[in-house]
């Protein structure tokens, strides 16, 4: 019996635009943030590891161009969260299933993000949101389940009684491989085959019975 529900955020509850993030941020600094190929190798490193918290973000705007980093960094924020594609139907539903579920986040994410999403709301529905930059390792990692599991059972909940949505399916493989039951959610926006799996998970009729 699932007792909860663990759900990745990007490309599952919402998109980034990132086009538009590098466009608003140029416009007003005059300086690109766009890491095309060939780009600063210390930036990308500082970009990759301030996912897993080994990095401070606000290091990436250390550059040419941005006197002020503090500001670069808090206008980068807003832009983060204001350029995002929210999954409307899967906050619906979101809502509903914390009726009768615990709901958690799991998400590979740097700490700046995270704040910004948690300033706009984006995870009031949720217990409690695991993150990369607070475990020190990607869900790419499959120890990173392994915490989470220990984790869980905080909340007396063992494995095979939580699923995990996610869009990327090695994601899905290393939590399959904990015990957990898993959806691949890979279509966002479109709903239609994820709500048949989920009921069909859930042993659910309907939402609105909740």
């Amino acid at each position: 019996m699932i007792k909860a529900i663990i759900f990745d955020f990007g490309s599952v509850i919402y998109k980034t635009d990132w086009e538009s993030i590098i466009k608003e941020f140029k416009e007003k600094f005059n300086v690109s943030i766009h890491l095309a190929d060939g780009a600063d190798e210390e930036l990308l490193r500082i970009y990759r590891e301030s996912d897993i918290g080994k990095e401070d973000f606000k290091r990436f705007f250390h550059r040419p161009g941005l006197s002020d980093t503090t500001e670069a960094l808090t206008y980068y924020k807003k832009l983060y969260f204001k350029h995002k594609i929210l999954n409307k139907e899967m906050i619906q539903i979101i809502k509903k299933l914390k009726k009768k579920y615990l709901l958690f986040g799991f998400t590979d994410i740097k700490r700046d993000h995270y704040e910004s999403n948690l300033e706009g709301g984006l995870y009031k529905d949720f217990k409690k949101i695991f993150t990369s930059f607070e475990l020190g390792m990607l869900k790419a990692d499959g120890i990173a389940f392994d915490i989470i599991s220990k984790e869980l059972s905080n909340y007396n909940l063992k494995t095979e009684e939580c699923l995990f949505i996610d869009d990327h399916f090695p994601n899905i493989e290393n939590a399959r491989k904990r015990g957990f039951k898993t959806i691949h959610y890979a279509d966002f926006p479109n709903m239609e085959n994820f709500i048949i799996e989920l009921k069909s998970t859930l042993q659910l009729k309907n939402f609105n019975n909740l």
